[in-house]
């Protein structure tokens, strides 16, 4: 049986993320993201949960991203996609204003499949305090909101064999608009 593994790092919001994915009724896993199973070939895709915690943090939760970045296609939820940011050269810092509630998010790339159909404006939930200052190199941006300049990112082309993508935005909660079919988008058509 083909599944989604979730890694958790501690979200309120992944057990939310579990439930959008089985909602498009595809079967997917929650795993304690110091737990990660072998990845083997029903696993068609990962997702990177968010965190109370800060990459910045001395205690923050870590994982080996190169075990799975290349291997399988992987979206970063917020912390997930600050961890990735980091992990690979990027800088986090703490915002100047904290970014939480609904905003507007702009794209910067229409023909990325990963807004196909998607509003070039979308209204989307943030709840952090820090924020990706810079991309890591091999990286570019696919949206902003007027507050960030990096809501979300992919690897470029040729840097992994399958897609990494990070949003800084909680696309399984209601007040993101068009969350849904961004998931949609990535577990469905996309393969992750």
């Amino acid at each position: 049986m083909q599944k989604i593994l979730i890694l958790d790092f501690g979200s309120q919001f992944t057990q939310l993320i579990a439930r959008r994915v089985r909602e498009m009724n595809v079967y997917c896993e929650i795993v304690p993201y110091n737990k990660m199973p072998e990845l083997t070939p029903d696993i068609q895709g990962v997702i990177l949960s968010g965190s109370p915690f800060s990459v910045r943090w001395p205690n923050a939760l870590r994982l080996d991203l190169d075990q799975i970045s290349g291997k399988k296609p992987l979206l970063g939820i917020c912390y997930g996609a600050q961890l990735m940011a980091d992990f690979y050269g990027g800088e986090v810092g703490q915002s100047e204003k904290r970014e939480y509630g609904k905003v507007m998010l702009q794209q910067h790339a229409p023909n990325d499949p990963f807004f196909g159909g998607i509003s070039k404006r979308s209204q989307v939930w943030m709840s952090h305090s820090d924020t990706i200052m810079r991309l890591p190199e091999g990286f570019e941006v696919l949206g902003n909101s007027d507050t960030i300049p990096y809501a979300a990112f992919r690897s470029e082309e040729g840097r992994f064999e399958q897609p990494v993508y990070g949003i800084q935005f909680h696309p399984e909660v209601f007040h993101s608009l068009e969350g849904f079919e961004i998931l949609k988008l990535r577990v469905r058509y996309l393969r992750l």
